[in-house]
């Protein structure tokens, strides 16, 4: 196709902007199609490549987005998501742009901005490998320079040399991470064998192709897609041809391994805070069930001996989780001296009653017997089965006790007394479904109605 002239150009791009982009996405295929059986056509796609372009916004402020792109799915608050999902907080990302920005690369981010490229565009690769390039020699810079260094851990702290590391091995390899990545589903239920051979064929591929440092890192990002993360032993298996961690755990295939036992230290830590509420406690459940899933789940997949380095962290998070769980369950009595209603009987046989709790020992309660009941479920695998049941099944006789003595508060009582115990009989009803004793809360309800009509 002969070159256009301003003016032709000028009523083409006219026209193009009037058409719908469902219709230019597809005009725009067509001839990319008629382009591989046909060399001249080749022309044609690329002035409506060109239009298509000039469509297109500048990056401007996306251009952080763009060129961070390899590290999205790594970027998290680390306080609320564990550590495979939060190798970068949103914090450093912003603190390497201003850095490349300031000092690094100044042509380079202004260059950016103006790009009308999306993201997936191979000029994305050449800015990654750029500033991959201006970390990497700021880093060398440190390791020289007591200075430099010094300003690096002022600005990333003391462990940013090591992150900034891993930034500069993404960026510099973006293409061949994007690309490995695109041939793997965004979210994987179960880890089949088709789907392991294909990432231990992508491994091979990018250590056979001079991008090893990438490797590993494709299979952490992986990992984040997998709904069970411990599966990815599976294809730690399959490329180290070993099911246990006595050679793997002193390979680079470690980093892998390492990142799920960080995150199932995370949820055995984020266990240390009981919860304040039923709200809370059904997220501390989640957490707790996380952890189990994780902790259960490495020892299934893979072998975890107890004296290797991996056992010895398992076993220790293991130690840390119960030790968490169990400092909860010793919340349940305290809970319930402030939070249940709870009569007494005085020596001449007759009810006292007790004032109705505040609100917030109430809810505190509710929530941790919703927790300890939740926890039978996991209780024997996180080794506290045995504190679980002694402990709800104090709290259950308690509060049948009280209830039993509600129902005689209701049955002798007149006016706002009565309303009083029939409110503080409602309460300890809940309580008893919370704790997951749905008959003797249907028996105390029945007799609560039966003593509100004598």
């Amino acid at each position: 196709m002969a070159k256009l002239s301003p003016n032709q150009r000028a009523k083409l791009e006219a026209l193009w902007r009037s058409m719908p982009a469902q219709m230019r996405a597809s005009l725009l295929a067509s001839a990319k199609a008629a382009a591989t059986a046909d060399e001249s056509a080749q022309s044609l796609v690329e002035i409506l490549e060109d239009l298509e372009e000039a469509l297109l916004e500048p990056a401007g402020d996306l251009a952080k987005a763009y060129l961070f792109a390899p590290m999205r799915s790594l970027t998290a608050d680390p306080k609320t998501s564990p550590p495979s999902r939060a190798r970068f907080n949103p914090e450093e990302i912003s603190k390497i742009w201003g850095w490349l920005g300031r000092r690094l690369a100044k042509d380079l981010i202004p260059t950016m901005r103006k790009c009308k490229k999306p993201e997936t565009d191979s000029v994305w690769h050449e800015y990654r490998l750029a500033a991959g390039i201006a970390l990497e020699d700021a880093i060398n810079s440190a390791d020289r320079v007591p200075k430099d260094m010094t300003a690096l851990v002022k600005r990333f702290g003391p462990n940013g040399r090591d992150m900034l590391t891993d930034a500069v091995t993404l960026l510099k390899h973006s293409e061949c991470v994007i690309d490995s990545l695109a041939k793997v589903p965004s979210r994987i239920i179960d880890l089949d064998e088709d789907l392991c051979y294909r990432l231990k064929k992508i491994h091979e591929d990018l250590m056979e192709g001079g991008s090893a440092p990438a490797a590993v890192w494709v299979l952490r990002i992986v990992m984040g897609r997998l709904d069970s993360p411990w599966q990815i032993f599976r294809v730690v298996e399959k490329i180290g041809r070993r099911n246990d961690d006595l050679v793997i755990s002193k390979t680079d295939l470690a980093a892998v391994g390492d990142a799920v036992l960080a995150d199932t230290g995370f949820f055995a830590a984020q266990l240390e805070h009981p919860p304040a509420n039923l709200s809370e406690a059904k997220e501390y459940y989640a957490t707790f069930d996380r952890f189990v899933a994780f902790s259960m789940g490495m020892t299934k997949e893979f072998g975890i001996r107890k004296d290797g380095r991996w056992g010895q962290s398992l076993f220790g998070v293991r130690a840390e989780a119960s030790r968490n769980v169990e400092r909860t369950f010793d919340k349940v009595p305290l809970a319930m001296d402030s939070g249940l209603p709870e009569p007494r009987r005085g020596r001449s046989g007759r009810v006292i009653p007790a004032q109705l709790p505040p609100e917030a020992s109430i809810e505190r309660l509710q929530g941790l017997l919703y927790f300890i009941a939740a926890a039978r479920e996991h209780a024997k695998d996180a080794a506290v089965a045995s504190s679980q049941k002694r402990i709800i099944e104090a709290a259950v006789t308690r509060m049948e006790d009280a209830g039993e003595l509600l129902v005689d508060l209701v049955a002798g009582s007149e006016g706002q007394n009565k309303n009083v115990a029939r409110e503080g009989l409602d309460m300890t009803v809940v309580l008893l479904e919370l704790a997951g004793r749905d008959e003797s809360a249907n028996l105390l309800r029945r007799r609560g109605v039966a003593a509100a009509a004598a």
